[in-house]
């Protein structure tokens, strides 16, 4: 009886070895990986035209909205955005064409203003590595 006993505890043993190495692998390949957008703990909530969007951490390219305008003139979005760890841009485009940007080191509150046309438009966020983003938009 004390064979079957000792047998079962050291597959236990064995497995969870090998569930811890799988684990770590995957961890630093995770980490290590090139070319790769890569976005931890992301909260994205829109209540009234507010929208608020929390990244635990960014190494990448994030799409935080896309909108279409109706007519062209004159655009204003008030924006707070802030980042703990790390620097990044807040960046709206369409057709692969920046129209505004702006960088974030910690705290920053403002209007995201350009001159649109009758298009898509797109604001992202990119950055080499920050952590804790928050970016609240209201349209």
């Amino acid at each position: 009886m004390r064979i079957g006993k000792s047998k079962s505890k050291f597959r236990f043993w064995i497995f969870l070895a090998l569930f811890i190495m799988t684990v770590v692998v995957i961890n630093i390949a995770s980490k290590y990986a090139d070319g790769t957008n890569v976005a931890v703990s992301t909260v994205k909530t829109e209540i009234n035209g507010k929208l608020s969007l929390k990244i635990g951490s960014l190494k990448g390219t994030y799409k935080v909205d896309d909108f279409s305008v109706a007519e062209a003139g004159s655009v204003s979005i008030p924006y707070e955005a802030s980042s703990e760890e790390g620097t990044f841009i807040l960046k709206v485009s369409h057709d692969d064409e920046t129209v505004w940007e702006k960088t974030v080191a910690s705290k920053e509150t403002g209007s995201i203003d350009f001159e649109a046309v009758q298009e898509r438009y797109q604001i992202t966020v990119e950055t080499e590595s920050a952590k804790k983003l928050l970016i609240k938009l209201s349209r």
